[in-house]
């Protein structure tokens, strides 16, 4: 990151309860032991991916998709049952410990293999894949396009999927107003957006992370915008989000947020309604300020999904109007999430963030 990119701090980890922002790290490999340790102490996730797992493992060859170190659900598969598991790793670091991890098993049929799983090939195709690379926008870290090269390369004809399925829905917010009008992030995490700039190529407004939120700071109704079903291999990203201003305020944003089927029938876990490790995520509209708001104004946007320059993650695109209740006025409005490049300083969020 350029030395005159400077990242507006506050001192400490959040405080309980508060609304803080991040940067978002789950789509780069970036992961680190203090990542990690979150993941691991997700008892909600946990709970549910091993319930998923215990169904259909027992007696499959298995492909996991970005296993971490700790070969979570490889180990969850083995004690379940399954007669081999194949662990793609793409981190080094992280495939090295993997590999560690599986040699505390000797016992158990356990291959870790470092790369991306979009340019390796296995020796055999495999009966259950497991891709716990669901994004805080369900397709974010480039699930949809994995698991289709997976399905076209790596899979068996019938081959269960976990998870079986995630939807991304948004809100209107005013990220400024939740925020109290302090645009600032807490000290611990300034340093991942060192680290997603260098794997970006440079400074850009990246996606944040928005901790601390509920239900409540939505200014309106929500919708989806991204419906991913694995189970049913089909995927409906973008297209046509109505939302209706619930209150009178103002709004500078989208709160976006996933529900996730780890199980075909499972009741969907909604990030929002509940503490994970998946946070919501902020898209700003490019304001120079927020705009004010009554209840019963109109926000129609279409959105549009297009894959990064890698071809492997998607970028947001939204583009529309709010209309006013009372007067029928139309107010343009647009923002964009991107994986990579782009605009920086764009946003009014943004202009805060860095100085």
């Amino acid at each position: 990151m350029d030395r005159q990119v400077r990242v507006r701090t506050r001192d400490g980890a959040p405080d309980p309860g508060a609304v803080y922002l991040c940067p978002s790290v789950g789509d780069y490999p970036i992961y680190d032991e203090s990542i990690y340790r979150v993941l691991r102490e997700d008892d909600r996730r946990n709970r549910l991916f091993r319930q998923a797992i215990d169904a259909v493992a027992p007696g499959a060859t298995v492909l996991e998709i970005g296993s971490g170190p700790d070969l979570l659900w490889t180990l969850a598969a083995i004690s379940a049952g399954a007669s081999r598991v194949y662990a793609i790793e793409v981190m080094p670091d992280s495939a090295r410990r993997a590999e560690q991890a599986a040699r505390a098993h000797p016992a158990a049929a356990i291959q870790v293999i470092t790369g991306d799983s979009t340019r390796i090939e296995l020796p055999e195709r495999a009966g259950l894949c497991i891709a716990e690379i669901v994004g805080c926008i369900g397709g974010s870290e480039g699930i949809a396009a994995v698991l289709a090269d997976a399905r076209r390369r790596h899979l068996t004809a019938s081959a269960a999927v976990i998870p079986a399925a995630v939807r991304t829905l948004a809100g209107a917010v005013c990220l400024l107003d939740l925020l109290g009008g302090d645009v600032a992030m807490p000290a611990p995490f300034a340093p991942y957006v060192k680290a997603v700039f260098r794997q970006a190529g440079g400074p850009f407004d990246l996606r944040l992370y928005v901790g601390g939120a509920g239900q409540a700071a939505l200014q309106s109704t929500a919708g989806v915008f991204e419906d991913l079903n694995f189970t049913a291999q089909s995927c409906v990203e973008g297209g046509d989000l109505g939302l209706e201003i619930t209150r009178d305020g103002r709004v500078d944003g989208l709160l976006a947020w996933i529900e996730l089927a780890v199980a075909p029938d499972d009741t969907p876990l909604d990030t929002l309604a509940g503490a994970t490790s998946w946070l919501p995520v902020y898209i700003p509209f490019t304001l120079d300020e927020p705009l004010g708001t009554q209840a019963g104004d109109l926000l129609s946007l279409h959105v549009t999904v297009s894959p990064a320059a890698d071809g492997i993650h998607p970028e947001y695109f939204f583009d529309g109007r709010l209309t006013r209740a009372g007067s029928g006025a139309e107010v343009p409005v647009s923002a964009a999430s991107r994986y990579s490049g782009g605009p920086f300083r764009a946003t009014l969020i943004h202009r805060g963030l860095f100085e």
